[in-house]
């Protein structure tokens, strides 16, 4: 009886690794979205979330954005597994500034490839200060300020 299970146990487990082996392998693709203050270069960890939109198109009428919400280190992590085509638009909340624009000219967020960001890196300009950072393989980097409460109120 125990041969029996022994044999039963040593199938199974010659079908699973089987297929293991067989199963296609399947990678996920990431990049991590890291907001910084424009002001001091630190991340901006308190409230930040940035609006992303990739895949077949990037309108705002078209394709809703993914709200990701930063870590303590300023970082949001994004699966773009997929996207077609590999372009990526960021934006900051609207209670960030956004410091990619000089004051009064802010436009649409511009498309970055997202192989670039894999490869090398991308560090946005930064209107608000002074501060840049070095770009690192697989980091989009955006400069924001909080918004003031006249800004807000505005629009």
């Amino acid at each position: 009886m125990t041969r029996i299970f022994a044999a039963i146990a040593c199938l199974m487990t010659l079908l699973f690794v089987a297929a293991q082996l067989a199963a296609p392998e399947t990678q996920t693709q990431g990049i991590t979205v890291k907001l910084l203050n424009g002001k001091t270069g630190r991340p901006v960890w308190w409230r930040g979330s940035a609006a992303v939109r990739f895949g077949k198109t990037l309108t705002h009428r078209e394709l809703s954005p993914i709200y990701k919400r930063t870590n303590l280190f300023g970082e949001a992590d994004l699966d773009v597994t997929g996207a077609d085509p590999p372009q990526v638009a960021v934006r900051p909340d609207f209670i960030s500034r956004d410091c990619r624009f000089e004051s009064g000219s802010q436009s649409e967020s511009p498309l970055y490839s997202i192989d670039e960001i894999r490869s090398k890196g991308i560090v946005s300009a930064n209107y608000c200060g002074a501060p840049r950072r070095d770009p690192k393989p697989g980091v989009i980097m955006i400069y924001v300020v909080p918004s003031t409460l006249r800004e807000l109120w505005n629009g």
